[in-house]
């Protein structure tokens, strides 16, 4: 965690970012190289996928056959190391506003509009004076330097979680109470779930907040509640 003045930024260690850098292209040079070991044993194993790759990669000569393996594994570490660094979640927090970023998940909520967060299943979720969802991102961060920079700025930090827990119903096709239109984005959004399609999941939880509907997801099944009316 990191106070300048009267901002605050949580985020991981610095070091953890060169780390990455270091041990990702390491272990994929390892796994290459156990790659070239094996590769004589997978040619004769005829349920193997893409066996004529295998084989022509046996037939190299054993010094280009380690080199390439472990080259290859090197980039490969290297990409994976590169996406990790990108997808750490930064959170920086002063009295005017809250910014979350995470790879390319950008939100900014205005301090005025913001009335809870908690974490919830992995995620961080934010919550307006209407108990809308203004923002939900997925979390690693140490809790309590989370706990500490949003008190240390007067957001309301929720640690027991969600405070509307017990108003969430499971949906189930044609329930009660949904506003127009709730339904049918359910039912698109419950396919999409089962085929774990997460862009969609994400797009479809959109068009129900903007119909004040907030939805949750636990082992394939949806729950949900309505928002105050405006």
């Amino acid at each position: 965690m990191e106070a300048n003045g009267d901002r605050t930024i949580v985020a991981d260690p610095k070091w953890i970012g060169p780390v990455l850098l270091v041990a990702f292209p390491m272990l994929g040079a390892a796994a290459g190289w156990g790659l070239d070991l094996a590769s004589d044993w997978i040619v004769d194993l005829s349920w193997f996928p893409f066996q004529g790759p295998v084989e022509l990669f046996t037939r190299l000569p054993d010094l280009l056959r380690l080199t390439a393996a472990t080259g290859l594994g090197a980039v490969a570490g290297l990409v994976l190391a590169f996406i990790a660094v990108a997808d750490q979640l930064t959170m920086t927090v002063d009295s005017r506003r809250l910014g979350l970023e995470r790879g390319d998940y950008r939100r900014t909520v205005e301090a005025s509009d913001a009335a809870a967060v908690f974490v919830e299943d992995r995620q961080l979720v934010v919550l307006g004076r209407r108990h809308q969802e203004l923002a939900r991102i997925a979390f690693d961060l140490d809790r309590d330097k989370v706990a500490t920079a949003l008190r240390r700025h007067g957001y309301a930090w929720h640690p027991d979680g969600d405070p509307h827990e017990g108003e969430y119903r499971r949906w189930v096709p044609d329930s009660e109470g949904l506003p127009s239109g709730a339904d049918p984005l359910l039912k698109t959004r419950q396919h999409a779930l089962e085929k774990s399609k997460g862009d969609d999941l994400e797009e479809l939880r959109a068009e129900l907040a903007a119909i004040d509907v907030v939805v949750r997801d636990k082992d394939k099944k949806q729950y949900w509640r309505l928002c105050d009316p405006a």
